[in-house]
């Protein structure tokens, strides 16, 4: 880990001197040479080549075009059962591992649980939680540099959906090294985490969920009865405020309902048993089994962008130093954009992406703003469904977290945030590029002068860049397994189904063994052939869903 720390460093030192760089470019008003500048604090790792198609499994993540390459061989890698090559892949000067030290930590953690190094990947992702949380507060210089150039150049910082699922793989590495204390740390750590966040009840939907519900069941573990009921509790909330989530509710309502009468709060177990109609007995004989499914990959992001003129009456007294005229450009601009897309248009000065429209608004005068922002495309190689055996019997499986879901919701509900960002930072773009044509007009006449504004805004487009980072390595959903069994040994076995229902692969777990009066935790990932442009789940309401074609 020192290594990863030492380098995190000469990251952000890097960093740190470009956006310094950039500071001093703004305050000279040198935007051609910010522009020159900028070239050179980005540069591209050289990354493999492709296979042939026709030499790929035919769900085989490489054979997407819209991921990355360095997340598409990493997905690759372990779709194809090579988890021990993809730790190779992360190291630090692999042209496959993410320049950004936190984002390469996060991947590394589920790369090495895949790999059974459950005490490496603990210690790529504590380093990754203490990381994330210092970059909540970023220096002034870092944020000036990512308005005016692109989101990108900051330090990658988790979403609220990414961070819950730190303490869920560490709660499982604990649990696969049976330190049931060490997982007990990391639940109190999840219940923190969770009350933190204090996200909406949309937001808190399954992932939520899923985290109390792990880390109720660990506290019980550890005889942390009073915590494991109100972590219980909590997750049965989350859940109620999902929809289609009854079978999962119900499946913690049992548990919630049992640990309330085994711990003596007997108005919590009656309430419970009203509303889901249970019946107080004596528990049978034997243990539990917790069996958490994962499938396939998350959505991840792929640009989209569009070109938006901003004409010559629209800017006419704009100063650098008026904030206001800025926001009130920025305003109509924004406007125009939502404006045209509630009515499904592609046309005109409003919105247009031809290359031979753009450089005709510019001849006019038109200052061309290229916006580029993430959208999400779901490509999951992940099966349609899953049935689990228990010796020979089926059992009973609910959807306990949807990570695609809740990413879209998050990005759903920083959309109109978001687009006001990037009209914002073009407008200032253009204030660059207009002082590079005046004072090339006042040196050069007024063709060189024009000649040096297109230019200026033909580079200042180039450097606009969505940011496409995300920890893509997730799961696209998590499936839950919750059922008594006796005491002794069972064979657990798992089978993927394709969307007509017939079997596609099975995973043998083998033989476990379930322990009178405890619960056998156990965590198995599974891959399927449900892939390429596969629809996205419904954004929260009063919003519209965003397709995977607008992301084409």
């Amino acid at each position: 880990m020192n290594g990863m720390v030492r380098d995190h460093e000469r990251t952000r030192v890097r960093k740190f001197g470009c956006a310094r760089s950039l500071t001093l470019a703004l305050s000279h008003s040198r935007a051609l040479a910010l522009v020159l500048l900028l070239g050179g604090c980005s540069g591209q790792r050289a990354m493999p080549a492709r296979p042939a198609p026709e030499t790929l499994p035919a769900e085989s993540p490489l054979l997407s075009r819209s991921l990355a390459d360095s997340d598409a061989w990493l997905r690759h890698y372990l779709f194809v059962g090579e988890a021990r090559t993809a730790v190779d892949a992360l190291q630090p000067k692999s042209p496959l591992a993410p320049r950004d030290g936190l984002l390469r930590a996060l991947q590394e953690g589920i790369v090495l649980h895949q790999a059974g190094e459950y005490r490496r990947s603990n210690q790529a992702l504590e380093w990754a939680e203490v990381e994330a949380d210092r970059r909540y507060t970023r220096s002034v210089s870092r944020e000036v540099a990512s308005f005016v150039i692109n989101d990108g150049v900051v330090g990658y910082t988790p979403p609220a959906g990414e961070l819950v699922m730190v303490p869920y793989y560490r709660i499982l590495n604990y649990l696969a090294l049976r330190d049931v204390a060490a997982a007990m740390v990391e639940a109190r750590k999840a219940t923190a985490l969770i009350a933190r966040l204090d996200r909406s009840r949309a937001q808190r939907c399954r992932e939520d969920g899923m985290l109390l519900y792990l880390a109720g069941m660990v506290q019980e573990m550890g005889g942390e009865l009073n915590d494991a009921l109100v972590s219980l509790r909590q997750a049965q909330r989350a859940f109620a405020s999902c929809e289609s989530a009854v079978d999962v509710e119900r499946a913690i309502a049992g548990d919630l309902h049992r640990l309330a009468l085994r711990s003596g709060v007997t108005e919590v177990a009656d309430s419970v048993a009203v509303k889901f109609s249970l019946q107080s007995a004596t528990p049978r004989p034997g243990g539990d089994l917790l069996l958490l499914v994962e499938h396939g990959f998350v959505a991840h992001r792929a640009e989209q962008a569009l070109h938006v003129p901003i004409f010559p009456e629209e800017l006419d007294g704009l100063e650098s130093s008026n904030l206001e005229q800025i926001t009130a450009v920025a305003a109509r601009v924004t406007t125009r954009l939502l404006d045209n897309a509630s009515e499904k248009r592609v046309w005109g000065r409003a919105w247009d992406d031809a290359p031979l429209v753009q450089w005709a608004n510019a001849l006019e005068g038109a200052y061309v703003l290229r916006l580029a922002w993430p959208a999400l495309r779901l490509e999951a190689t992940r099966p349609a469904a899953v049935r689990v055996w228990v010796d020979d019997s089926v059992a009973a499986v609910s959807t306990a977290g949807d990570l695609t879901a809740m990413m879209h919701r998050e990005m759903e509900q920083r959309r109109a945030a978001m687009l006001t960002r990037l009209v914002a930072r073009g407008v200032v773009k253009y204030l660059l590029s207009r002082e590079v044509e005046k004072k090339s007009e006042e040196k050069g006449g007024e063709a060189a002068g024009f000649l040096m504004g297109r230019l200026a805004n033909f580079a200042a487009n180039r450097l606009e860049q969505a940011d496409l980072r995300s920890w893509s390595l997730l799961p696209d959903r998590i499936s839950m397994v919750r059922t008594r069994l006796p005491e002794g040994v069972h064979r657990v076995r798992i089978e993927t189904l394709g969307a007509d229902g017939q079997v596609t692969g099975v995973r043998d777990l083998g033989e476990v063994t379930i322990r009178p009066n405890e619960t056998l935790v156990l965590g198995q990932r599974v891959w399927g052939d449900d892939n390429g442009d596969l629809p996205l789940p419904a954004g929260p309401p009063g919003h519209a869903a965003e397709t995977t074609a607008s992301a084409k």
